[in-house]
C-alpha cells in the first residue's frame, strides 16, 4: 500500500470529486493545472509545496501540456485493495 500526505491524497482526491461523486474516476481523466492552484487556496493548514512533482515522480499521474492525467496507477490507490480508498466511507 502507498503511504501518501494528506497533500497528495487530496490531489488524487480532486479526480472523483470533479465529477461529484468518488467513484467516478477512471485513469485517463484529465484535470487543468489551475484546478490545483484553486484546490491549495481554499484548503486551510495544508502544505501542498512540492506535491505535484511528488505526485509526478510516483507515477500516479502525469502532465500532458496544461493537465495533469490520473494513471493506472493513481487509480489503483483510489479504488483496488492495494490502495487505500477501497470500501472507505
Amino acid at each position: 500500500m502507498i503511504l501518501l500526505t494528506k497533500a497528495e491524497d487530496l490531489i488524487l482526491v480532486q479526480f472523483a470529486e470533479a465529477k461529484g461523486e468518488r467513484v467516478g474516476a477512471k485513469p485517463g481523466d484529465t484535470l487543468p493545472v489551475d484546478y490545483f492552484k484553486k484546490l491549495e487556496k481554499i484548503t486551510q493548514g495544508v502544505e501542498f509545496e512540492g506535491v505535484i512533482d511528488t505526485v509526478l515522480a510516483r507515477n500516479l499521474l502525469k502532465q500532458d501540456g496544461e493537465n495533469y492525467v490520473l494513471t493506472q496507477e493513481g487509480y489503483d490507490y483510489l479504488y483496488t485493495p492495494e490502495g487505500r480508498r477501497i470500501n472507505e466511507e
